[in-house]
Order: C-alpha cells, then sequence, then structure tokens
C-alpha cells in the first residue's frame, strides 16, 4: 500500500501550525507500519527545498509545490502519483489537482473549515481581511475547486463533530464519518506541580487574542502562566514575541517560553494543572487533546464538541476568567477533569487507536468500501 498526503504545511521549515502537525504525525506513524507513504506541501517557507524538489522528513519524502496557483496549473507532473490512496488533510487547491490527475482511492479529512458568518466575525483578526480583490475570486475559484475534489472523494471525514454541519451550510455535502485526529499519550508519570500553574500552547497571533490570557496573568498573581508559542506576525514593525515580553515584563509571574518541543513542552504540560485558551475562533485544536494527555483541565473561550465543558471550564466572555479558574480549583476541581479528559484523550484519541483507524479505512478503500463501524466506536465522543 502507498500513500499520498496531501498539506498545505507539514511542521518544518518553522510553520508550526496545527494541519501541519498533524499530517507529519500521520506520515510518521504510517512509515511505523510499513506503509510506504509520500507528501506534497507547497513552498511555505524560504527554509523548504526549491519547487519540485524533495525532502526527506521522518521516513516521508516531501515534495515542495509552486505556491502560486497560476504556477500550479503548468505543473502537472509534480501532482502525479502512483500511490493507492490520496489523503488530503488541507491545501484545497492542491487537494484538486491531485484528484484530477490520478485514480487513486481519495480521502479528504476536513480538519477546520469557516462559514462566512465566521470569516465575517474574525476579519478583523485575520491577514484575510487585507487580502486585495483579485485574491477574493481565486478564493471563489479554490472553493469550487475543493467542492469538486470532495464530490471526487471515497470518502469525505471530519476530525470533529463541529464540522460536519458546516461541510453541508459550505459545499452542500454530508460527510461520512467521524476520524479524529491522534497525539501520543505520555509513557512517563505525569507530576503535577504543588502550585498552581496554568500553560499556554498556541501562537501569539491576533486570532489567538494572546493578551487576554496576559491579563488575567496580571490579574492572578498567585497562578504561574507559561507561555509557550511564537507568533507568525509582526506588531507595528517588531516581532510579536519581543513586543509582548517587554509590555507585561513586569508580570513576574508570567513566563514566555517561545516555541517548544521536546522535553520543555513535555515537562511544562506534566507539572501544568490547566490548559488555558483565548483564541476569538477554534475547530478541534491539537493543543486541547496535548493538554487532556497530560491531565491538564481545559479553561477556553471555545467549546468544539463539548470538550472544554466536559473537561474543564467553559468561558464565553473573557471578563469570565478569573470566576471559573476559582471553580477548577475549588476541592481541586481540575485534578477530577483532568483525569476524566486523560481516560477519554487515551481512548478515542491515542496515536495507537488513531493508526489503527486510518489503516482501517485505507484497507477497506483498497478492497472497495469504506465502512464506519470498521472504525473504534465514536459515538461517545
Amino acid at each position: 500500500m502507498k500513500v499520498l498526503l496531501v498539506a498545505d504545511e507539514y511542521f518544518s521549515w518553522g510553520v508550526h501550525g496545527g494541519f501541519g502537525a498533524f499530517t507529519r504525525k500521520l506520515g510518521k506513524e504510517l512509515v511505523k507500519k510499513g506503509i510506504d507513504v509520500e507528501a506534497i506541501v507547497h513552498k511555505i517557507s524560504p527554509l523548504q527545498k526549491p519547487v519540485s524538489c524533495v525532502e526527506n522528513i521522518d521516513g516521508v519524502p516531501v515534495k515542495t509545490l509552486p505556491r502560486r496557483k497560476p504556477q500550479k496549473l503548468m505543473k502537472k507532473e509534480l501532482y502525479i502519483t502512483n500511490a493507492d490512496i490520496i489523503h488530503s488533510q488541507c491545501g484545497r487547491y492542491d487537494t484538486y489537482l491531485a484528484f484530477k490527475h490520478n485514480s487513486a482511492r481519495r480521502v479528504v479529512t476536513i480538519q477546520d473549515i469557516r462559514t462566512k458568518k465566521e470569516y465575517d466575525s474574525l476579519a478583523k483578526l485575520e491577514l484575510f481581511s487585507r487580502y486585495p480583490w483579485y485574491k477574493t475570486i481565486w478564493a471563489k475559484y479554490v472553493k469550487n475547486c475543493y467542492k469538486k475534489a470532495m464530490e471526487m472523494s471515497d470518502v469525505v471525514a471530519c476530525q470533529a463533530r463541529v464540522l460536519f454541519p458546516k461541510v453541508h451550510e459550505i459545499y452542500g455535502i454530508e460527510p461520512d464519518l467521524l476520524l479524529p485526529n491522534f497525539i501520543d499519550i505520555p509513557t512517563n508519570k505525569v507530576k503535577k506541580s504543588k502550585n498552581p500553574s496554568i500553560v499556554w500552547l498556541a501562537r501569539l497571533d491576533p486570532i489567538k487574542q494572546p493578551e487576554i490570557c496576559f491579563k488575567f496573568a496580571e490579574h492572578t498573581p498567585d497562578v504561574d502562566f507559561y507561555i509557550l508559542g511564537s507568533s507568525h506576525e509582526k506588531y507595528g514593525g517588531k516581532n510579536r514575541d519581543e513586543h509582548f515580553r517587554q509590555k507585561y515584563s513586569h508580570v513576574k509571574n508570567l513566563h514566555f517560553l517561545g516555541f517548544q518541543t521536546g522535553e520543555v513542552k513535555e515537562r511544562i504540560l506534566s507539572e501544568a494543572w490547566i490548559l488555558i485558551n483565548t483564541s476569538a475562533y477554534e475547530c478541534l485544536p491539537v493543543s486541547f487533546l496535548e493538554g487532556m494527555a497530560h491531565k491538564c483541565a481545559l479553561l477556553s473561550t471555545q467549546n468544539p464538541d463539548g470538550y472544554t465543558d466536559k473537561f474543564g471550564a467553559w468561558v464565553p466572555y473573557p471578563n469570565q476568567f478569573v470566576v471559573n479558574l476559582d471553580l477548577l480549583l475549588k476541592d481541586d476541581c481540575w485534578a477530577e477533569k483532568g483525569e476524566r479528559g486523560y481516560d477519554f484523550v487515551r481512548k478515542f484519541h491515542s496515536t495507537k487507536v488513531g493508526v489503527e483507524n486510518h489503516v482501517s479505512l485505507y484497507r477497506d478503500l483498497l478492497k472497495g468500501g469504506a465502512r464506519a463501524e470498521d472504525l473504534v466506536n465514536m459515538s461517545e465522543i
């Protein structure tokens, strides 16, 4: 079996988004299963290989595609593959071209999409609000192409239930099944800090509204806040990370650690009591799953698939953070929520379960069909 992964990120070259993180993780784990995997990712970083060149990442050859849409049309040969399965995680136009030029079985996992109402409400926080008119036209064209790609698919899956009605609203298509993202569950015993601590695990970009967290920390001096993340944008010509460090240097319980992986990230997540999220919008972020896997309760402005309510405290309005934090700290409620979240993510979002679900889906497709009942029962999600 050979699988081609299509994505517009790959958690490399200084670009660290959730879609790319999961795509890279999926490729790595499929290789461990003895499956032949390749990936195509358009040019998103100067550190990436030039267009048409291939870089091996975790045993997966990753080919660089052109960034601009017209150039993609002229590079048909870059999309040709002998893979048995083409699985799209993101990259709408590249998905369409890969599906169009190959006869493999096709799978689309919708990682995140936004309705017009959501786009309008977030316009002031996102770069797309500054797009010129011609990019708006391209966006409509690409949306139509992505719909065609889904119509060509053997399976349209969603990584979270919250996406099902949005796929129908935006594209008029009913998704086939739930195919959750997965993460590694810590093998070492999680040991929480003696004093209350909160971890932030996200970009420091406007859509994430990081200053809500920083101001919360300023007014909660008895709790340590560890900020794991950096920004993709600048602030007044200055790096946003440095801007925030200087602006909040007087907040002694606020610790900026920058983007982290490996030992530092593992240690902070293991010690933290709570994972905080102040974003103006989320689907079901990988950071939620990582926090739950480390027995962190969730404290978030977003409640995708009810996860925050079940495994923490949902804060629909920013001025309610203090009240909800007090509820989590009272009688160690955070610990009970953290344990429940850990049990849940281990059952439904572990690497073992997730890889088995993907491989089962691929095998069913190659046999001529795909049955949702062959996947782990997701009815409890």
